[in-house]
């Protein structure tokens, strides 16, 4: 293991961060209070008074290198309408993304993305006080959020299955709200991430890894 620092990135590739950027904290957060009415109970039993470490990225500042450098070449492949196959990405190699590139830095410290018995899953440890709630201020939400990811009609649609908390899964009222919602909804309204988005066929989670399919050439 190479413990030197990745390297910090001038840009950002539009094909990861409208993926990873889909994941909402934000949106998360509002659903799971919609309709809450006990909201003290709520802080008890799914909030901590402190943040948690989520685990460090586990790639070299060469390695991280080479793989911007890969997504960048599928980016401009796709681009032209060269042939190219799927871009496929370990759990390593999203997190590393989320660690060093600027686009990304609003999930740097909140969000590390797992892949188990090829699901897509998520830790998070995220400040409640972006919801400008005073019972909120001083609290987090530390948990596991499983999501779906998938490409319809050039939209992106990722939703959370479920969330975990204190070894608690969100209850259902809450849970029916929350998998009502596209997370990715904000990445779909941008134009130049829906450019993006028409140049993939599917999204794929296998074989541990996520994996970016483009549409195939005409």
């Amino acid at each position: 293991m190479n413990d030197q620092s990745p390297p910090k990135r001038r840009r950002g590739c539009l094909f990861y961060g409208c993926l990873t950027g889909a994941v909402c904290l934000s949106a998360i957060l509002v659903a799971l209070l919609m309709g809450l009415h006990q909201l003290k109970k709520f802080i008890a039993q799914y909030t901590d008074p402190s943040p948690i470490s989520l685990p460090a990225v586990q790639m070299s500042a060469e390695q991280i290198d080479q793989l911007h450098r890969r997504i960048d070449s599928f980016k401009d492949a796709v681009r032209s309408g060269r042939p190219t196959p799927p871009l496929e990405l370990t759990p390593d190699e999203i997190n590393a993304l989320i660690a060093t590139d600027p686009n990304l830095k609003a999930f740097k410290g909140k969000l590390y993305v797992i892949i188990e018995d090829n699901h897509l899953r998520g830790q998070i440890s995220v400040p409640l006080a972006q919801l400008n709630l005073a019972l909120l201020k001083h609290r987090y939400l530390n948990g596991t959020v499983a999501f779906s990811a998938s490409i319809q009609n050039g939209n992106l649609i990722v939703v959370a299955q479920s969330v975990q908390v204190k070894g608690r899964l969100l209850p259902w009222i809450y849970m029916d709200k929350l998998r009502s919602q596209n997370l990715a909804a904000n990445v779909n309204n941008d134009p130049q991430a829906s450019v993006a988005l028409n140049q993939l066929q599917s999204i794929q989670v296998k074989n541990g890894k996520l994996i970016l399919v483009p549409k195939p050439l005409e």
